[in-house]
Formats: structure tokens, sequence, C-alpha cells
């Protein structure tokens, strides 16, 4: 029996790092960026930014600017808010002269609506809403094929409501 022991093990370990390469290579969206994300208050996202980034500006429609501390890849942040002051966009933006992060490091690409047109590649996915957590969308944007430039996470819309009426009802 003890002779059966490592050979038992050495099969387990094998089939844990085979689910482990296998979740990796099945990547789901992000949740967040930075540790902010759709639906949060401003508050909340007030206070976070405060931690990692320093304001820049403000822009319209409930729009600001935040320049990164000392992040490995982004070098930017822009966040965007609804009438009810929670999250209705975030946009990181990358440093081309830090660590690039590829397309598939933020989702299954076979998963995402893809769109590309010479030197511009962006992949989008369709995020449903679950429990608290609201339905939206994560567009990453490159004029490189394997590396991002921008990375989104927005509010999908209220059905029914253009988003020119949404952003109208935050002025």
């Amino acid at each position: 029996m003890i002779g059966r022991k490592p050979g038992l093990s050495v099969l387990i370990l094998l089939m844990l790092a085979g689910i482990q390469c296998a979740t990796r290579s099945a990547t789901e969206p992000p949740r967040d960026i930075l540790g902010i994300g759709i639906g949060m208050t401003r508050a909340d996202v007030q206070k976070r930014l405060e931690e990692i980034a320093f304001f820049e500006r403000s822009e319209r429609k409930n729009q600001q600017v935040w320049r990164l501390k000392d992040d490995p890849h982004y070098s930017h942040l822009a966040v965007g808010y609804d009438a009810n002051n929670q999250i209705r966009y975030i946009t990181a933006f990358a440093d081309k002269a830090k660590t690039q992060i590829p397309f598939s490091d933020i989702g299954n690409l076979s998963k995402a609506k893809k769109e590309i047109i010479e030197q511009h590649h962006t992949y989008v996915w369709e995020v449903p809403a679950t429990g608290a957590s609201p339905a939206y969308f994560v567009n990453v944007y490159g004029d490189n094929p394997k590396f991002l430039t921008t990375c989104s996470l927005s509010k999908k819309s209220t059905p029914n409501k253009s988003e020119a009426e949404e952003e109208e009802e935050e002025d």
C-alpha cells in the first residue's frame, strides 16, 4: 500500500494541474478594473481612487480622469457616473512603456464579439447580471494585434432607452 501512495499523489497533482490549466484558458471577463466595478457608488469609487491614483480633471457628463500612482500596466483611469452616482463605465489606458497586457488575458477570445479592421482590434464580451451585480460589457481595444491599448467596463443601457437619453438624464 505504501508503494501506491507516491503514484496516487503524482496522479492527483497532474489532475489538479490539468484543471488549473483548463481554468486559465477559459478566462472569464473581469468584474472590475483595479477594484472598481459597474454599479459601485461614487463614495466607494472615490475612496479606492484616492488609494491608487491622483485626480487629474473632471470632464462633462459626470466623468473624471485619474493618473495612476504605480500600476505595472496602466497609466490612467477614466470613470463615468450615472444619475444615481454609480459607476456607469471605467476605462483603463495602457502605458506602452510598461508590461503590456495580451487580449487573451482579459477573457476567452472565442467568446467575444470581434471587430478587426486593419490596425484596430476590438473584442467585446457581454456579461450577464448575477446577484446584485448588474449586466455590463467588457470592451478591449488595441492598435496591436496582440496587446490592448484600453480596457473598459460599461453598464448595459436600460431596455427601450437610447444611450443619448441616458446621458441626458445624467447632465
